[in-house]
């Protein structure tokens, strides 16, 4: 499923140690690059999630 980007909207991106406060622990034994695909992969979810959520209505 393809989310288009909101027009007119620049998302607003997480800065690494700021995505490595939100993950916790978890974070400490990841690289930069790996934390930066756990938030490429958030934000994908995030979208699909609004998505969804768009086709139903909002309806849950």
């Amino acid at each position: 499923m393809e989310v288009p980007e909101p027009v007119g909207l620049v998302p607003e991106s997480i800065s690494i140690p700021r995505c490595r406060e939100l993950l916790g622990e978890e974070a400490d034994a990841l690289t930069d690059e790996e934390v930066r695909d756990v938030a490429r992969h958030a934000e994908a979810m995030a979208r699909v999630l609004i998505a969804l959520a768009l086709q139903d209505g909002g309806n849950h």
